[in-house]
């Protein structure tokens, strides 16, 4: 586990840039072994207009000063 956490911390010392092709670069080599990805994830328009409204929300309570 030691090997994880310190490709881990060198990751998060990548750019963003970096760290995105890094990201396709890791999901590559899962297809290339045959591994099968999660499914995409399905969200209702409910749960998504109820996101948005929360979002609506914590943005006007954070201009608001709350």
């Amino acid at each position: 586990m030691g090997d994880f956490k310190e490709i881990e911390s060198a990751a998060r010392r990548l750019s963003p840039e970096e760290r995105r092709r890094l990201l396709l670069s890791l999901a590559a080599s899962l297809r290339e072994e045959g591994r099968r990805l999660p499914p995409p994830r399905a969200f209702t328009s409910a749960e998504i207009a109820g996101w948005v409204k929360e979002d609506e929300r914590d943005l006007a309570d954070y201009r608001g000063g709350a």
